[in-house]
């Protein structure tokens, strides 16, 4: 395949969208009249046509380009005159421009919270302290009040109120107190109860792993017993006899002494006389 005749294009002045250097890869680059992406053959774009992608074109000139004709920029010479890490730095300074022209994003607008009217606003639960703080101002300010015996309506309803709020605080206290002494009981027993358990595994766990040795323990403990239990029965009663032997020797036991009283029987001379 011939050049065009055109003048080489350096890969340096071809936008660095428009070219490929990947290490390892085929050099692609895009042709410049049909703007389609070719693959480098001997340093030229290789032959090809203007539709290949099956749609009508237009030229350089402007003028609308016919199907099926070879595309001006066949056998274009390129000189890569760029290295991979050049190419990447042009690639990302060209990444860097685009993102800073993208316009901002637009946020809404959130509405700031408009703050309640005053008639719906909730008054502070009254409390001991601030009963007995506006008691003592209403005394202070009230004439009929002045006096230590004597009250007016609005002194012995906040005195009234001032004492109904420190009750009302000793019973919260009394109670809050009843349910921590309640709950620090209830922690205490479930804190008994996890210990033990926790002591019960590791008795049972310690004896899993002693109960052999025990087993073997015991089990040679009685047979010890026994031995000795046999040896003492045949030093005092001599040895045992089996079941058969044990009869005989009651049968012998009876005939002898049969036996003796025969003959003593037979040698009594009173027996004899009598006879």
């Amino acid at each position: 395949m011939r050049h065009n005749g055109r003048p080489a294009l350096k890969a340096s002045k071809i936008p660095a969208t428009h070219i490929t250097l990947h290490p390892g890869e085929p050099v692609t680059v895009v042709c410049t009249d049909c703007r389609t992406w070719r693959r480098l053959t001997r340093g030229m774009v290789p032959a090809h046509r203007s539709t290949d992608l099956g749609r009508e074109l237009v030229g350089t000139d402007g003028q609308q380009v016919r199907r099926d004709t070879r595309c001006p920029g066949s056998g274009q010479r390129i000189e890569i005159d760029l290295t991979v890490a050049k190419w990447r730095t042009r690639i990302e300074d060209g990444l860097t421009e685009t993102a800073a022209c993208r316009p901002t994003k637009v946020l809404k607008k959130v509405k700031a919270p408009l703050p309640p009217a005053l008639h719906q606003l909730v008054p502070a639960a009254p409390t001991a302290a601030t009963a007995h703080a506006a008691y003592d101002g209403h005394r202070r300010r009230c004439a009929a009040c002045t006096n230590p015996k004597q009250r007016c309506t609005d002194g012995l309803r906040l005195g009234a109120a001032y004492l109904a709020l420190v009750r009302q605080e000793e019973k919260a206290r009394t109670e809050r107190a009843v349910a921590d002494r309640v709950r620090a009981e209830c922690e205490q027993r479930d804190e008994e109860r996890i210990q033990a358990d926790e002591q019960l595994r590791r008795r049972q766990a310690l004896w899993a792993e002693r109960y052999p040795k025990a087993e073997t323990a015991d089990m040679v403990r009685r047979s010890l017993s026994l031995t000795l239990h046999a040896d003492s029965r045949r030093r005092l009663y001599g040895p045992d006899l089996r079941v058969e032997e044990r009869d005989t020797r009651e049968q012998a036991r009876a005939l002898a002494e049969t036996r003796t009283e025969a003959a003593i029987r037979r040698s009594s001379p009173v027996r004899r006389t009598a006879a």
